[in-house]
C-alpha cells in the first residue's frame, strides 16, 4: 500500500544537510501551511538533484521562457535544513517532471521501488511503469524556488570534508591516516 503525500505547490522547500563533516545526514524539507515533510536522503541523491535540477532549469528556460523576472538566487533566500523536523522516511528514488500547464516543477520521492525499476537502466527509466510501495511525495514548486533548491544542495554537498592532494580521499576533521603514505 502506497501512503502519499503531496504538497501542491509547497510554501517552502529546501535540501542540505546537518551535523558535522563525515557525520551528516542529508534532507529534503518542504511545507504547506502547517504541515511539514522530511525525508532522508543519500549526499549522492542530492548532488544529483541539484545537477539535474540546474539541467532541467537551463533547458525550460531556453525553450519556455518564464514570464517572471526572477532575481539571482542567493542561499540566504533559502532556509537552512531543520534538525528539529523528524524524517518520515529515506527516499530510495527520486523523480523529477515538469506540469507544463501550470508551468511547476515536480519532485517526486519514494520510500520503496520493485527491484525492476531499482536495477533498470536509468535510460529505460521513462519506459518502465511500477506501482510504488511505501511513502511517495509529490513536490510541486516553481522554478525560482527549486533554483535556489538547487544551489543550496550543491553547497552544501561541497561543504563536506576536503579531499587529501595525494590518496583523493575525504579527511577527518581530526585527522587522516593517508595510505599513500605507507
Amino acid at each position: 500500500m502506497t501512503d502519499a503525500i503531496e504538497f501542491d505547490p509547497v510554501d517552502r522547500i529546501t535540501t542540505g544537510a546537518v551535523g558535522r563533516p563525515g557525520e551528516r545526514t542529508f534532507l529534503i524539507q518542504a511545507g504547506r501551511g502547517a504541515v511539514n515533510l522530511s525525508v532522508l536522503v543519500e549526499k549522492e541523491q542530492v548532488a544529483m538533484l541539484s545537477a539535474r535540477l540546474l539541467q532541467l532549469l537551463a533547458e525550460l528556460d531556453e525553450y519556455l521562457p518564464d514570464d517572471e523576472e526572477e532575481p539571482a538566487p542567493s542561499t540566504g533566500e533559502v532556509p537552512a535544513v531543520s534538525e528539529q523536523e523528524e524524517p518520515l522516511f529515506r527516499a530510495r528514488m527520486l523523480r523529477l517532471g515538469f506540469d507544463t500547464a501550470r508551468e511547476m516543477v515536480v519532485l517526486e520521492l519514494f520510500e520503496d521501488v520493485p527491484e525492476e525499476i531499482a536495477e533498470a537502466d536509468p535510460d529505460e527509466l521513462d519506459e518502465l511503469t511500477f506501482t510504488p510501495e511505501g511513502h511517495v511525495a509529490r513536490l510541486f514548486a516553481t522554478r525560482a524556488q527549486m533554483r535556489r533548491v538547487a544551489i543550496r544542495g550543491a553547497e552544501a554537498v561541497a561543504a563536506g570534508r576536503p579531499q587529501c592532494r595525494l590518496c583523493m580521499l575525504p579527511m577527518d576533521p581530526d585527522g587522516h591516516d593517508c595510505p599513500s603514505k605507507n
